[in-house]
């Protein structure tokens, strides 16, 4: 059955292979990076980062408290200390992302993508793509349904006409 979290993946995994296929053996100049960090920070891929600390911190405020449960206010309340000093970590992050960008797009490709994402309709978008994607991958699963009922019908009736009964 078609679902709209296996098309979710293979979208993943579709831009995922897209962003790590090689443009050619060319060095990365810091103009490139610069060119990756500014696509990357205008596109809503970044975006999808912002909840990756705040994450880390959770798991390891549960991971303490099991250890040491009697004492679960003093590590969630150390947890959000310690955490807001690795903010600034973010930065590295991005730089590392900013490589696997200038792995898989020319600058040339880079300066288009953030221009895009900068302009309106690349802002329009940021703000209501998520749910254009989603409203397709429902029609798509819904395609795909009618479709499915429709084969299975006309493969029985061809079956049927055949001598096979179902």
């Amino acid at each position: 059955m078609f679902s709209t979290r296996n098309v979710s993946r293979a979208a993943i995994l579709a831009l995922a292979v897209s962003l790590a296929a090689p443009v050619g053996a060319q060095e990365i100049t810091q103009s490139h990076l610069d060119a990756a960090l500014d696509a990357l920070r205008a596109s809503p891929a970044s975006r999808s980062y912002d909840n990756l600390l705040p994450a880390v911190a959770e798991q390891v405020k549960s991971q303490l408290i099991l250890m040491r449960p009697d004492l679960h206010t003093q590590i969630s309340e150390t947890v959000d200390e310690v955490v807001l000093t690795l903010v600034p970590r973010r930065n590295d992050l991005d730089n590392d992302l900013a490589r696997v960008w200038a792995k898989g797009f020319t600058e040339d490709e880079l300066v288009t993508i953030a221009t895009f994402y900068s302009s309106p309709a690349g802002q329009k978008f940021n703000q209501i793509g998520p749910t254009v994607i989603s409203d397709a991958f429902k029609v798509a699963e819904g395609w795909a349904n009618r479709v499915r009922e429709e084969l299975v019908e006309k493969t029985q009736e061809a079956l049927k006409a055949k001598g096979v009964e179902f």
